[in-house]
């Protein structure tokens, strides 16, 4: 383990069992304190892509103050906290709102069970500890849809190449088939022709982001709408990064494609409200278009001698400090505050790709928005991430094709971040045409490696679960 994946141990120590006697509280406070400061003072300059959303500290100190006034109750248990439906619901019904859940009611989608005529549907959600969760879910809901109502033991989903990780995660766990979608390399959107030849007998639901993780653009949803409603399958739209600013940013006269259930083939939607909803970490929303599909995620043990037990999805205890926080930050904001941070955050994007745009040696990928990924023709790219990391930058990076990403979020917007990125750029563009190292330094951590070369990806899957070993264990004696 190195000292970059644990730079705290001669600082302070390494509890590698319980102390024998408690520490006092002041002293604990003090050392959170210095470790909190030091880590903050990174992305407050506005240098890191994505990653802290909000950045306004007051903000966080007023969802630490709601937070802490529900931190130890139990959702579970509403009959002792019933405020707990009003934070969850209320917070399920404002995100409905922003994604025209009114539009559901008009039709129930593509999904009825067998033999119920299809007819408005109920537009419901639920809340999660985050993306993966709001993915893994939704995964599980179609399994159960799709062995429930259609009989098919093993379903299938058409999963574009640029969609979430977590789809192929919630597969592996939940037995689902992924059937890969290419994408236009040009667009960087999905192949609408490759999905309608692959849609067949197992085919449970597709999948469409809005936008996707690594470019920033928004699948052409529309289209993936029309033809799940022509084979009566699912349509999850994985809103999770911009779930909650795209909505705003059409609302400022932007060119934002329509992606929600105005479609009348969308039949799910996750959004994620610890991303550009603001609030705390380990939240985000699952819509759905009708109370049938979100039944599929209900479990219930009627006979269990403990009593009749029943949860909402996957999870069992969670804190109401979560859900209170949430609602707090939503409610604290309201449709200007969303607004108002949109048009700053949709602002300095656009001046930040118009600065990438000024060198010829760069391209953008397809037509992003607030997040935007760009290569380069002439010189590896990695070089230009490697320079940029002297000057205090921690853009993404990216593989097939080696690219980097930088996903705008409130940092960015304060006064002098964008004139330092222009100007730090330039100096990484003069840097990458003739660069000190032969390979770069960033290329070994984000890519550059080609694929289905078994002993190299065997090298790299090595790699990467020694680094989770080392992000979960303290170090050695």
């Amino acid at each position: 383990m190195s000292q970059k994946e644990y730079p705290y141990a001669e600082r302070f120590g390494v509890n590698r069992q319980l102390p024998e006697h408690g520490r006092p509280r002041a002293e604990i406070t003090a050392e959170l304190n210095e470790m909190a400061r030091e880590e903050d003072g990174f992305w407050q300059t506005g240098q890191c892509s994505g990653t802290m959303y909000c950045g306004d500290m007051e903000h966080y100190a007023f969802m630490t103050e709601a937070f802490g006034l529900y931190s130890h109750v139990n959702v579970l248990q509403r009959d002792i906290c019933p405020s707990a439906t009003r934070f969850e619901g209320e917070i399920i019904a404002m995100t409905l709102d922003m994604l025209h859940g009114d539009a559901a009611r008009v039709s129930a989608g593509p999904l009825t069970r067998a033999g119920k005529a299809a007819a408005g549907g109920t537009p419901c959600g639920t809340v999660t500890s985050g993306g993966t969760e709001s993915i893994l879910s939704a995964i599980l809901a179609y399994r159960e849809w799709a062995r429930e109502e259609r009989g098919i033991d093993r379903p299938q989903m058409i999963l574009p190449e640029t969609a979430h990780a977590a789809f192929e995660k919630g597969a592996h766990l939940f037995g689902v088939e992924v059937v890969p979608a290419p994408i236009d390399p040009v667009t960087t959107q999905v192949d609408l022709d490759f999905v309608r030849r692959a849609i067949g007998p197992r085919t449970a639901f597709l999948v469409g982001s809005a936008c996707n993780y690594g470019y920033g653009t928004v699948d052409p949803i529309a289209g993936l709408s029309e033809l799940a409603l022509a084979s009566g399958i699912g349509l999850h739209v994985d809103g999770c990064l911009g779930g909650f600013i795209l909505p705003w940013g059409e609302a400022l006269g932007y060119d934002i494609p329509v992606f929600d259930f105005r479609l009348p083939g969308v039949t799910s939607i996750s959004a994620d409200t610890h991303k550009y909803g603001y609030g705390p970490k380990g939240s985000s929303v699952l819509c759905f278009r009708s109370r049938d599909l979100r039944e599929k995620l209900y479990f219930l043990r009627q006979h269990w001698s403990g009593g009749k037990y029943f949860s909402p999805g996957l999870a069992g205890s969670r804190s109401g400090g979560i859900l209170a926080a949430t609602w707090a930050s939503m409610v604290s904001l309201g449709r200007e505050g969303y607004l108002r941070y949109a048009r700053a955050i949709f602002a300095t994007a656009a001046a930040m790709q118009e600065a990438v745009r000024s060198h010829s040696e760069l391209r953008i990928l397809g037509q992003p928005s607030f997040c935007f990924s760009f290569l380069s023709d002439v010189f590896d790219i990695y070089h230009l991430n490697d320079a940029l990391r002297t000057r205090g930058w921690r853009l993404n990076g990216q593989q097939h094709p080696n690219a980097v990403h930088m996903c705008v979020t409130r940092p960015q917007t304060k006064p002098g971040v964008t004139e330092a990125f222009r100007e730090d750029l330039a100096h990484a563009v003069a840097y990458a045409k003739a660069p000190t190292r032969e390979k770069p330094f960033t290329g070994a951590i984000y890519g550059g490696l080609p694929r289905d070369q078994p002993e190299i990806e065997a090298m790299v899957r090595q790699v990467m679960v020694g680094l989770l070993d080392a992000h979960q264990d303290v170090p050695a004696e």
